[in-house]
């Protein structure tokens, strides 16, 4: 791939962009994601965030944190050249459900749930959504593209939550209390959720607890870091 974007987007996170060579129909579902291939010829998981309709180019949100991540950054940079695996994952919108869908994303978590939104929206989903966008300080907060534009669509409900940062003057606490604080019963909904283990482990838990059904939640993790 052609790296064609490669800027900050606050938050210490990179916005990558990677235009698919041309003549390569690229066919993936909304939430999948892709293996990028590291200067020292391993490969990192990154979702997509870009949706299957918004064409060749593929949209990623990279936090630029640790050396690994930061060299990785810097050769995308300076060479302009990708090497990726695509496309990976099964939490993803290939069925629709017949319910209202409530999207939880941990720091760039959102890069996945931003490819579900774009596609629920293109298609004209016929249920509500909800988007809970959780991140431990507000300073991590990063300017997603789309996040302006979503607030005037009355079917999308957006939500930030920040769990780790007294003086901030938004909503605080942990996703899943902001969830049973809003909703109703949650065996009317349909859950994805893109994070760490733990968190999505911890989320999965407490919803069951508070009325889930658990095969209403979907997320990558099941897969690649199943629990006993």
């Amino acid at each position: 791939c052609q790296v064609v974007a490669c800027e900050p987007m606050g938050g210490e996170v990179w916005r990558v962009v990677l235009r698919m060579p041309a003549g390569k129909l690229l066919r993936y579902h909304a939430g999948q994601y892709l293996l990028l291939t590291r200067p020292d010829g391993e490969a990192s998981a990154f979702s997509i965030a870009s949706a299957p309709h918004e064409g060749r180019d593929l949209e990623l949100h990279i936090l630029g944190r640790e050396p690994a991540t930061l060299a990785l950054i810097e050769e995308l940079r300076s060479k302009r050249i990708a090497q990726v695996q695509v496309p990976l994952g099964d939490c993803h919108l290939a069925q629709l459900p017949d319910r209202p869908i409530v999207l939880i994303a941990a720091g760039t978590g959102l890069s996945q749930m931003q490819s579900m939104v774009q596609h629920l929206l293109n298609i004209g989903f016929a249920h509500e959504l909800h988007l809970y966008w959780g991140v431990r300080h507000g300073d991590e907060l990063y300017q997603a593209a789309h996040w302006e534009s979503w607030t005037q669509n009355s079917k999308l409900v957006l939500h930030q939550i920040v769990s780790d940062h007294p003086e901030w003057t938004g909503r605080q606490g942990l996703l899943h209390q902001a969830i049973n604080q809003d909703l109703g019963d949650l065996s009317q909904y349909e859950f994805y959720v893109s994070g760490s283990p733990s968190m999505v482990y911890a989320t999965l838990d407490a919803l069951v607890e508070a009325g889930m059904p658990a095969e209403q939640m979907h997320a990558d993790v099941f897969s690649y870091a199943p629990r006993d």
